[in-house]
């Protein structure tokens, strides 16, 4: 069974949420390729317990996730269902463990994009249909980044490219006739 998730919702997995909260600029490139605000993004129960036995503060790291990315984050337990999904994907997809299994049978019954650094998470994702984002790969292209310039730049790089112009003010000395 498929809930149905938001075109912009994600799930983020452990290793994903550590790279958001030690590296800033991991959350400028997502914010440039994603367009996350507004968004939600979701945490799993398994996430939340995987943050929490690597000595990391949850709290804080959801805290810092909403400020800094203008997200809405979601607690998301991992049901009965979701399991018994995630035992098949185990089977299906070797690359999988138990708990990024799970994850992924969240993001697959939820609807929502699986934002990992784990290759091996990626991989399991694109055999199992589920939309996922490597934010090691992405690229802050000249595309996405000529949307956002302003209007300006074209004219402003035009002036300057020009020839300057200019008439030269000659002094002339005291009571010099012109």
């Amino acid at each position: 069974m498929q809930l149905k998730g938001l075109e912009n919702d994600h799930t983020l997995d452990t290793c994903g949420a550590i790279k958001i909260f030690e590296n800033p600029n991991m959350t400028s490139l997502l914010l440039c390729r994603l367009n996350l605000k507004g968004s939600k993004i979701h945490f799993t129960s398994q996430s939340v317990f995987e943050l929490k036995t690597l000595g990391y503060d949850f709290e804080q790291i959801a805290k810092h996730i909403e400020q800094t990315m203008g997200v809405i984050l979601v607690i998301g337990n991992i049901t009965d269902d979701m399991e018994h999904d995630a035992e098949y994907l185990e089977t299906v997809c070797p690359t999988l463990h138990s708990g990024d299994s799970q994850i992924l049978a969240y993001s697959k019954t939820t609807g929502t994009t699986l934002i990992t650094c784990d290759k091996g998470l990626v991989e399991a994702a694109r055999i199992s249909n589920v939309s996922v984002v490597n934010p090691d790969l992405l690229h802050c292209n000249e595309t996405a980044a000529n949307e956002r310039r302003s209007k300006l730049r074209g004219n402003v790089s035009k002036w300057f490219s020009r020839p300057l112009q200019t008439k030269q003010k000659v002094n002339q000395p005291k009571g010099a006739m012109a």
